[in-house]
């Protein structure tokens, strides 16, 4: 892009000097005229700088890969590009996040630039509040072919791309104390549900909690577990078909048998009684501080976990859950892909297109996948030569597991808001016994039918 975008001042400052040339060629401009245009230059105002807003869902201080990196490529980019102005907005809490999208879309309001999930981005798209990226993407050949091949798939709709993927990440990764595991009698991370059940009930026996989980703003328990947990039961093809309103539901046996088994490591007592109380960020806290075993949550994590208290950090294995008796998914995958990305509100984004696109690049492109790659975390753009030796060990890590796993669908990136609020809010009475794993399958089939 940096060469591109060169190589055109440079051809722009040629065709200037030839005009030029041309122009003197029979006469030499006079001092006073010179001295004219000086004037009409000096009192010409300076032009405004045009203003990009960007919201997201990282807080502030926020020690995600991702966060981290992105604030650091705009810090340069702002240096860079003085003529745009970046205005950030960071809503930490992600039920607060997607409330004021969805208000934001309601007026024909969205920022410039935020983030959203695909799913999000169809409703969005089906309303015509934002943008097709189509072009942007279309004349920077280069950008656009630097992504993975399927980077955009989450992010499309209808025949059109409406979002920029920045990483291509794990939902669901199991961080774990091999310390704990190895005191409970397990030299290494349960291959099998049995096996697993069976290191719950030892580790809480030494009074240390199984599985932290901080389920407060509802999508950890199913972006977080259930979107691999199901798979391992229903196989891929069923959320395909479901993805697809080709036949499969959500009371097909395999699912409710998803949904039993999440509620049945609840009532063994695998997770914190609070567990509907505290945040994902709360949940690490537990599992930092020694009280907890293990949590599940994405790759974004391992930034945090790098940075943990060392006896923690140096202690943390990462793994997915196991196999399930009778599963038809296959258990080495886990629910990822891009999920996520920029999208632009569709408001402002004709006048101030070349902006917003440069922001987009600087936020997705070569040196920011570099940056993240440095970080242990996969982009969504290719990466050539990075330094390796800034790659934290636990990032070494995941990075040797993802090499043998495969991504499967991550539930809210497909469902609708409407129907993943079903799912998620059905999570939290799950967990505590308030509602029976055939009467969510029931409500949220009914939900899904509403939309069909």
């Amino acid at each position: 892009m940096g060469m591109s975008v060169a190589a055109l001042a440079l051809g722009m400052s040629l065709i200037a000097g030839c005009g030029g040339k041309d122009a003197t060629k029979d006469s030499a401009p006079s001092a006073s005229g010179n001295q004219t245009e000086a004037s009409a230059d000096a009192s010409s105002p300076a032009k405004a700088p045009v203003k990009v807003t960007f919201m997201n869902l990282w807080a502030k201080d926020s020690t995600e890969n991702i966060a981290v990196t992105v604030r650091a490529e705009l810090a340069k980019f702002k240096q860079e590009n003085p003529d745009i102005v970046v205005v950030e907005e960071s809503i930490g809490d992600q039920n607060a996040y997607y409330t004021k999208l969805k208000t934001l879309a309601a007026s024909n309001d969205l920022p410039d630039i935020f983030i959203s999930k695909g799913s999000e981005l169809a409703m969005f798209a089906q309303n015509e509040t934002v943008a097709s990226l189509d072009d942007a993407l279309g004349e920077d050949a280069a950008w656009k072919d630097g992504f993975l091949s399927t980077a955009f798939n989450d992010l499309s709709s209808g025949g059109h791309t409406y979002g920029v993927p920045f990483s291509m990440l794990a939902t669901h990764v199991v961080y774990y104390n091999k310390q704990i595991f190895a005191d409970a009698g397990f030299a290494s991370f349960p291959k099998t549900w049995s096996e697993l059940e069976d290191a719950i009930a030892k580790i809480k026996a030494k009074g240390i909690t199984p599985i932290a989980l901080g389920n407060k703003e509802q999508w950890v328990a199913e972006s977080c577990v259930l979107s691999a947990l199901g798979d391992r039961f229903t196989g891929t093809e069923w959320f395909t078909s479901i993805n697809a309103k080709s036949g499969a539901k959500f009371t097909d046996p395999d699912f409710v048998k998803s949904l039993a088994a999440l509620q049945n490591l609840a009532k063994a007592g695998a997770f914190n009684a609070d567990l509907n109380s505290i945040n994902n960020d709360q949940q690490k806290t537990l599992y930092f501080n020694g009280k907890a075993a293990m949590f599940m949550e994405g790759s974004w994590a391992i930034g945090a976990v790098s940075a943990a208290p060392k006896e923690i950090a140096d202690n943390t294995e990462v793994a997915v859950l196991p196999s399930v008796e009778g599963g038809k998914g296959n258990a080495r995958a886990t629910s990822g892909g891009a999920g996520s990305g920029y999208a632009v509100g569709i408001k402002g984004y004709a006048a101030k297109k070349d902006a917003i696109t440069k922001v987009l690049k600087a936020m997705s492109g070569e040196s920011f996948a570099k940056s993240l790659a440095e970080k242990g975390e996969p982009a969504a753009f290719k990466v050539g030569e990075y330094d390796k030796s800034k790659v934290s060990p636990l990032s070494v890590k995941y990075a040797e597991l993802a090499s043998q796993l495969q991504f499967t669908p991550i539930y809210d990136s497909y469902l609708s808001p409407a129907l993943t609020s079903v799912m998620n809010a059905g999570l939290q009475d799950l967990l505590i016994d308030a509602v029976s794993p055939e009467d969510l399958a029931k409500k949220i089939q009914a939900a899904y039918e509403k939309e069909s």
